[in-house]
């Protein structure tokens, strides 16, 4: 009854049909032109009119409070949420006269809990990829997103088992995984959802300043109520919940 229900429901995304490309496009310019979003027709409005001009290898880091839209914004830039009113363009194209696959494959999306799989640390890599990673685009991901040293530790690199049964992760290695999948992934537009908000400040730090200096030409998003690592990221944007008065 509870899966009826869920898969009864309005879809959030009014998918085109189309396969995503092989490869994605390097650079992509991505703008949102007078932007609203709600989740349901019956609940408020979760971003207010936002116009966002974000070119290739912008850097943003977006703050406010709890009900500003941060992680609606994130939905709406990672097309997990159509927008309400106004028009989201990739490369000058607006989204809803592209496929949904093809929109959403220059998009890589890391939240504050990457999973861990239980196989190895080759095949928790080899999926962002569409399995088409090679052992050396695997060791050079993991090293740019500041875990080389841990990778030459591991007493079987990459065939080394993670996850279940086999070998534990920090909360640091993890958030580092996750954002070697994201590079490794070749997506243009990198989106962080509270990425370091498990990490101690120093760990923090370390893991956005690899991240930043692996990404010159990506763009990267990032929403986090800490100020740990936002120095590094060249613009700011604040939101306010919708009706607020700043």
């Amino acid at each position: 009854t509870r899966l009826r229900t869920v898969l009864d429901q309005t879809p959030a995304v009014a998918a085109i049909p189309g396969a995503a490309p092989e490869v994605s496009p390097r650079h992509t310019d991505l703008a949102l032109d007078a932007v609203t979003a709600r989740w349901t027709p019956e609940r408020p409005r979760a971003l207010a009119a936002l116009d966002l001009d974000l070119p290739a290898g912008t850097h943003l880091a977006v703050v406010g409070p709890n009900g500003a839209g941060k992680s609606t914004l994130l939905a709406v830039l990672a097309r997990q949420l159509d927008t309400e009113s106004g028009t989201m363009t990739l490369d000058d194209t607006p989204v809803g006269r592209m496929p949904l696959a093809a929109s959403r494959a220059r998009v890589a999306v890391v939240d504050d809990s990457p999973h861990v799989f239980g196989s190895t640390v080759r095949e928790n890599l080899r999926l962002a990829a569409r399995g088409a990673a090679t052992d050396a685009e695997i060791t050079g991901a993991l090293t740019l997103a500041g875990l080389g040293e841990w990778l030459a530790g591991l007493p079987e690199g990459l065939d080394t088992r993670l996850g279940p049964g086999g070998r534990g992760m920090s909360g640091g290695e993890r958030a580092r995984l996750g954002l070697a999948r994201a590079l490794i992934s070749a997506r243009p537009v990198v989106l962080l959802d509270e990425p370091v908000a498990h990490l101690d400040s120093a760990t923090a730090r370390g893991v956005l300043d690899d991240l930043l200096a692996a990404s010159a030409d990506r763009t990267l998003v990032m929403v986090s109520h800490r100020e740990d690592g936002r120095d590094g990221f060249a613009r700011r944007l604040r939101l306010d919940p919708p009706g607020a008065v700043s």
